[in-house]
Parts: C-alpha cells; structure tokens; sequence
C-alpha cells in the first residue's frame, strides 16, 4: 500500500453506526466526504456466520447498547444487505471518497473480493488468528489488519498466513525477517496498532507501539483509535502512523455499540484539520537550511572580526581575533585558516577580516 506525499491516510470507521439503514450509511459517506477523510469503512458479515446463537456481548457492548440481549439479536439489527454494498460503493465512487470493509466470516470474505471487487481488504482485529478466513484471502489483494488483542508473535504469524510465505521466523524471543521475502508485500500490507476497548483509557492506548512494530516488522504502521477525542491519533501520526481509523457517527445518542466512543462530524473534521497541520510541521525530516531562514542567516551568523587594533605582519591569534554578527565576512569556522599566519595589512578593532 503506497501513501501519496507523506500524507495520512485517513479512514473515517463507520462501522455498523448505520444500525442496519442504507440512508444512514449514505449519510455518513458524506460526513466522511466534507471532513475530509480519504475513505469511509463499513463492516461486512453475516451473524450466522460470526456469533454462536446465544453468544454474550462484551461488557461495553451492553452498557453502551443498554440491552443485555445476545450478540445475535445485536448484530442481525446492525447487518445489511448484499445489495446494500454495491449501492453503498457506488455512492462513495460518485462523492469520490474510497470505499473500504471489514471482513468477519468466509462467505463475507468472497463475496467481497469476487462479487463486490474490493481492492482491499480489513481484517478487523478479532479475525487475526482466524485461519479459515486468513488462507481465502487472494493475493493479488492489498490488506489492513488490526492488531487488537493480540502480541508480536501472532501478528507476524498472521502475516506469514496471509501472505502465504514465511516472512517472519522466531528463535527464542528474537524475530527473523526475510528481507527478501519482505519486499514482495511491502506495499501489500499495513498493521494499525490497535486496542481493543470503547472507549479505551489513556493508561492502555500505548501509543509507543507504533514503533516497536514498525521496528519489529519493518512495515507500514497505522492506528485504530478507540480512545475518546482526537490527541490519540495526531500524537500517532507524530509517531510516524500512515493510517489513522476513527470512529464516525451522525449522532453519539443513537442506539447502538460504537456511537459513544465515535466522533461527531464535526469533531472528525476537526481530527483531519488537525493531523494535516501536523503533516505540514513533521516536513519530509530532512535537516536542511529551510528558505525562510535564508533571510535572516545573515543577520544571525558571525563573521571573523578583529578584537582589537592589528598590524601589518602580526600574527593572527584567539587574542586578537573574535565572531559578531552579520556574516558579511569569513564564516568562523574557518578560523583555522588564519590562526598563525600574519597579517598582510592593517585591521582596526571590529574590522572584518578579509
């Protein structure tokens, strides 16, 4: 996956936030389109396919839902349609915004990657030691996975998986990479960071994993923000995160799992504002003398000045040489240059070396 200019690549997360209606789907492709995100994700399953039938929700799932019904009563309230995702792709194409989905069971995997043609494919962090769906995903697909829940040495296994090659090898606690194999799915895969909570407390976001995985894995790392308000994710993008997600809602008092710990419209524009202001005061990282130093390089910088009266034939020395500004002068780093050779005419105190 190649990112463009150095820019963030931002994923507005519209989840499941539509609560199963198309017209809310829609609303929220256009949020994400006037915040100014690059794409908005959805989710792609079937509960039959995902949940036992009596299988419990997560603590925060039932306080943010206020129902302490299954998990497959929620998600058959959350779920669309396939012929919801054809009009939901076709729509982002026309407001010019990426369509992107998470992928949660095998039938929803090829349907996604046959019938609906997705480029790429999201594998949500609760799916990274899913094997069954990992050994479907076709080749020529680009991936995001999410790493919620998980440590290194799965995450580098599910690599290896996906990418049906042996990347990583571990020995002991140490980790192997292939750099060879390493540059054929350089540009495949990006891992986001992730914690798996909503909303997550400061103490647990651990943002420092950015670079201990990129470190480790020698990819492009993103982050999956599930921490309230928007610090988390700027501070990722200092971090060197290529991709930030985000939660985005229409209405934080709907119904539903994930609107709590989502942003308004308005609090995701502003998260996007913010990270491209962040973007332009990161540079390129290349120390340089920048052009609008350039004005003022003269009026700070030294040059060589007698200290005091000097002679013809007097040799030059720390005593009676010395720096202040402008630099209209010798640089005094050069300053070797005349220590022990003599003068060849007369110099006055605060006279430029010539």
């Amino acid at each position: 996956m190649k990112f463009k200019n150095n820019k963030t690549y931002i994923i507005a997360e519209a989840g499941v936030n539509h609560n199963g209606k198309l017209s809310i789907a829609k609303k929220l492709i256009l949020a994400a389109k006037r915040c100014g995100a690059n794409a908005v994700k959805f989710q792609s399953f079937i509960p039959d396919n995902l949940v036992l039938k009596d299988s419990p929700k997560a603590e925060y799932q039932i306080r943010n839902t206020k129902k302490n019904d299954s998990q497959m009563n929620m998600l058959r309230n959350l779920s669309l349609k396939s012929k919801h995702y054809f009009s939901l792709k076709t729509f982002c194409k026309k407001n010019k915004i990426d369509f992107l989905t998470s992928i949660f069971d095998e039938e929803s995997l090829d349907f996604a990657q046959k019938k609906l043609r997705c480029n790429v494919i999201k594998i949500p962090s609760g799916e990274i030691n899913n094997y069954f769906l990992l050994d479907g995903i076709l080749r020529k697909n680009k991936i995001i996975l999410s790493t919620g829940m998980s440590n290194l040495k799965e995450i580098a296994m599910s690599i290896n998986r996906i990418c049906k090659m042996e990347v990583y090898k571990f020995k002991k606690k140490n980790i192997n990479v292939s750099l060879h194999k390493l540059k054929k799915i350089k540009n495949r895969i990006t891992i986001l960071h992730c914690v798996t909570d909503y909303p997550v407390e400061n103490c647990y976001a651990n943002l420092s994993s950015i670079n201990y995985l990129q470190n480790n894995l020698k990819l492009n790392i993103g982050y999956s923000d599930h921490t309230s308000g928007i610090l988390a994710s700027v501070s990722a993008v200092a971090m060197g995160a290529k991709i930030i997600e985000k939660h985005l809602t229409i209405n934080k008092n709907f119904s539903g799992p994930d609107h709590k710990a989502s942003l308004t419209p308005n609090e995701f524009k502003l998260l996007c504002s913010k990270i491209r202001e962040l973007e332009l005061l990161k540079g390129n990282g290349i120390k340089k003398i920048e052009n609008c130093e350039k004005k003022n390089l003269l009026v700070v910088r030294k040059s060589i000045i007698a200290k005091n009266d000097i002679k013809k034939n007097e040799l030059f020395t720390r005593k009676n040489l010395t720096a202040k500004r402008p630099f209209l002068g010798k640089s005094p780093d050069r300053i070797n240059e005349y220590l022990g050779r003599r003068s060849k005419r007369n110099y006055s105190k605060n006279e430029l070396i010539k």
